[in-house]
Parts: C-alpha cells; sequence; structure tokens
C-alpha cells in the first residue's frame, strides 16, 4: 500500500459548487424525500483516482473506496470468481491476506441494484478488519463517517450509509438483481430494520446500494454495512 499511495495519483474534487447546490425550501423539506443530510452532503469532495498506473499492475482494477475513520483506503479489484482474491494480494501473488474485492456479478460500468465488496476481517485491521469501527456508537452516529466515496474509471460517486449489522452468513443481503420493484422493495425493507441504528435515511426502488461484507469473527458472522448512492460525477 506504500508504493500504491505514493505511485497514484488522487483528487479532492468538490461535487458542486455553493450555487449549484439546490435550496432546502419548504416544498423539499417538508415531504422528506431526502432529508437534511442529504443537502449537506452534496457539500461533500469526491474522491477521483488516477487509474492507469494501478491497471498497469493488475488490470482486475475496478475502483477505490475509503472509509472515513476506518484504515480502508484501498483500490479494489474483480476477478471472474469470488474464490481468487481470498487469497491473493493485488499485484496477483499469493497472500493469505487476500484483497478488497468486488462481487464477479457486480457492474462497474453501469452498478446494479446492489453492488457488493468483500474484504477479509483481519485482526491486524488491514483489508476490512478495522471495519469493527462501525459497530460503535462513537462511530455510526458521527455524520462525518456515514459517507463512502467510491471512484472508478467511470465516475466518482457518493454513498450514504443506511444500515449496519451483524448476521450469521447467508446470500440475501448479496442479490445483486431484482426480479421486480415489490422483490426490491422488500429487500429494502429487510436492510433497513437490520441496522443497529436508525439513520433515518429514506430509500425506495429507484435507489441504488453498494454492500460491503466481511467476517465478524470465526463463526461465520459477517458485518454489513449498506449504503446508497446519493450522487455520482461523470468522469472525461
Amino acid at each position: 500500500m506504500k508504493n500504491i499511495l505514493k505511485d497514484t495519483k488522487i483528487e479532492e474534487n468538490i461535487a458542486f459548487t455553493s450555487t449549484e447546490i439546490p435550496e432546502i425550501t419548504a416544498d423539499s423539506s417538508s415531504d422528506q424525500k431526502y432529508g437534511e443530510d442529504y443537502w449537506n452532503y452534496m457539500k461533500t469532495t469526491m474522491m477521483s483516482v488516477d487509474f492507469s498506473k494501478l491497471k498497469s499492475i493488475n488490470p482486475d482494477t475496478k475502483g477505490w473506496i475509503y472509509v472515513n475513520n476506518t484504515n480502508v483506503n484501498y483500490p479494489f479489484v474483480q476477478g471472474s470468481d469470488n474464490s481468487f482474491y481470498l487469497n491473493h494480494s493485488f499485484d496477483r501473488s499469493y497472500n493469505v491476506a487476500g484483497w478488497l474485492f468486488a462481487d464477479y456479478k457486480s457492474n462497474f460500468n453501469k452498478f446494479l441494484k446492489n453492488t457488493v465488496i468483500y474484504g477479509h476481517g483481519r485482526v491486524d485491521r488491514v483489508m476490512f478488519g478495522s471495519l469493527e469501527n462501525v459497530l460503535k456508537e462513537s462511530w455510526y452516529t458521527n455524520k462525518e463517517n456515514q459517507i463512502i466515496k467510491l471512484s472508478t474509471e467511470k465516475q466518482n460517486t457518493l454513498w450514504q450509509i443506511v444500515s449496519i449489522y451483524t448476521i450469521p452468513s447467508e446470500s440475501y443481503y448479496l442479490t445483486h438483481t431484482f426480479l421486480d420493484d415489490d422483490s426490491y422493495q422488500k429487500f429494502i425493507d429487510t436492510m433497513l430494520s437490520r441496522s443497529i441504528y436508525n439513520f433515518n435515511v429514506k430509500v425506495n426502488t429507484n435507489d441504488k446500494i453498494l454492500t460491503l461484507s466481511t467476517c465478524l469473527d470465526t463463526n461465520g458472522n459477517r458485518i454489513v454495512i449498506q449504503a446508497k448512492l446519493i450522487k455520482s460525477q461523470n468522469r472525461n
């Protein structure tokens, strides 16, 4: 990671100027469609990453993810299955720590209803090991922590956290596509009901979800963080 950070150009870009941020009016706030936090997050800088060097090292590179007040500040990859990067590093060499990787079914040209990224919950707090932080009340009630930044070759994005929970190993929260709006709404309702904290964020079937999944313990339990896409910025 020291070499990666040294060789990778990462910029913080303002998503909008002050004149471009929509004004909160009585009509826009009364329907609670977005909530006050949404408008505040419009002022949050977006992360923009130069992927040229990263792609030359590993063409499987799909993006970069940053989670505030954790150690998660990594490029992530995507293989042809969900096994290879469990025990291979970014340079594709064998490493028991593995690397952060997107589910092989995820699509970074056009985000699906649910995009999934995995990483080992390492006790040395590398990869997704530091995501244990998100289970602390002092972390998840801090609004500065409730935005995930993700940059891909196509766009820079901000995702607002809507649910955090622990759960035994299952496949349901890893669903990528849905038969219809009713099945997706059921998924949304289940996701929100599981959360250890009510983030008071409205989510509907037009929204797209980002899911981070990691191990909590050796018994197969998982830490799950789910966030909705609130803003994207196309890249030239």
